[in-house]
């Protein structure tokens, strides 16, 4: 049986099993780089955030994301499609542990981009010109520099920026969840 995606939504939103994830990394790359902080959100209820006791060293964090992940039936991200889950799947492999299990995955970064035609993509300028409450944190640059100098002061930092992402990509699905059409994996 196939459901249309106003159904699917309907349901997982109904059944507490849709998740909207974030990460904080402290680079780019899976290789040469680790994951920092892991935030997700269950419609309509507060994050769960999971956090490295020391940069570097991700191996809890990446398994407890995975474990976590797991739990929703689907995940909405922002580009997650194109950097948070490869990375975390790229940080798993580093640890010896499968990829996160697939599931129906809303990349809201491709979602807008192929209905809305904006001057800027940013999750930042979208929830901006939409007038959200929620709205973009803003992280200096000495706060991803010494991470790792002052992991106790600069992770909290970057758990609460996490967090933003993860309550203000919410409100960004919530205001245009119309334009959803179609959930791939």
């Amino acid at each position: 049986m196939q459901l249309d995606v106003e159904t699917f939504l309907r349901l997982v939103e109904n059944a507490g099993t849709l998740g909207f994830v974030d990460i904080e990394a402290n680079g780019l790359r899976g290789d040469y780089n680790s994951t920092l902080v892991v935030s997700v959100k269950p419609f309509n209820k507060k994050p769960i955030s999971i956090v490295v006791a020391q940069p570097g060293n991700d191996q809890r964090v990446v398994r407890e994301a995975k474990e976590l992940l797991e739990t929703f039936d689907c995940w909405v991200t922002y580009y997650g499609k194109g950097f948070d889950l490869p990375f975390l799947n790229t940080r798993l492999t580093k640890w010896g542990m499968h990829p996160i299990a697939k599931r129906p995955h809303i990349d809201m970064y491709f979602t807008l981009k192929s209905n809305l035609l904006t001057a800027r993509r940013s999750q930042g300028h979208l929830l901006t010109w939409l007038g959200t409450a929620e709205q973009k944190m803003g992280v200096s640059a000495s706060v991803w520099s010494e991470c790792s100098a002052e992991p106790e002061k600069n992770l909290k930092i970057l758990k609460a920026r996490c967090e933003s992402d993860v309550e203000g990509l919410e409100a960004l699905y919530k205001k245009t969840r119309h334009l959803i059409l179609e959930i791939k994996r």
